[in-house]
């Protein structure tokens, strides 16, 4: 009875397997992204700099001190956009006057709105390979105002936690300035 049992359970699973098989490739060439021309033209690469602070407190897991104090930094980054909301990947090299110190950073900017101010929110990986090393995630929201199609400034604040050498909680405040350069079609 058991192998009848094992056996209906196994048809019954070779029938939904089927199904929904079949459905699958019909359901993701629905799902295939369509180049519009609207996608096209909204593509760009951007440069952005500027200035921003920083407030650390971390442990050192080698003498379980604990230190804290402010920082200065410049950031470096490029940004490639996605979707078709104009969000961006972007790459972010920071130069830290605590230390000196370098930081990498890679993640994804989502913005909402469609006007001149939009507010964004970045979801992304901070590296400090010298310094520790630490790494971990940092989450940051904060406005942009668009000048034209080619020049932007934004603001925000920030938090990362850093693990590895220890634990590190920075909170930061970051500024720059965005030049935008359009790579879709021209009409």
């Amino acid at each position: 009875m058991t192998t009848r049992r094992g056996l209906r359970l196994t048809r019954g699973a070779l029938v939904l397997i089927s199904v929904l098989g079949a459905a699958l490739p019909a359901r993701a060439r629905a799902a295939e992204p369509v180049d519009t021309p609207y996608y096209e033209d909204r593509r760009a690469l951007s440069l952005i700099i500027g200035p921003g602070g920083s407030y650390t407190d971390y442990i050192d897991a080698d003498d379980d001190d604990a230190e804290s104090g402010g920082d200065a930094h410049l950031d470096l980054a490029g940004t490639r956009t996605v979707g078709y909301d104009g969000d961006e990947l972007f790459v972010l090299i920071r130069g830290s006057l605590r230390g000196p110190d370098l930081s990498l950073v890679g993640g994804y900017r989502n913005f909402f709105g469609m006007d001149a101010w939009q507010s964004f929110f970045d979801l992304s990986v901070m590296i400090r390979p010298f310094s520790g090393p630490w790494v971990g995630p940092r989450v940051a929201f904060g406005a942009r105002h668009t000048f034209s199609e080619r020049l932007a400034v934004f603001g925000g604040l920030g938090l990362t936690l850093g693990f590895g050498s220890g634990l590190r909680a920075d909170a930061e405040v970051f500024t720059g300035v965005q030049w935008i350069f359009p790579v879709g079609k021209t009409q």
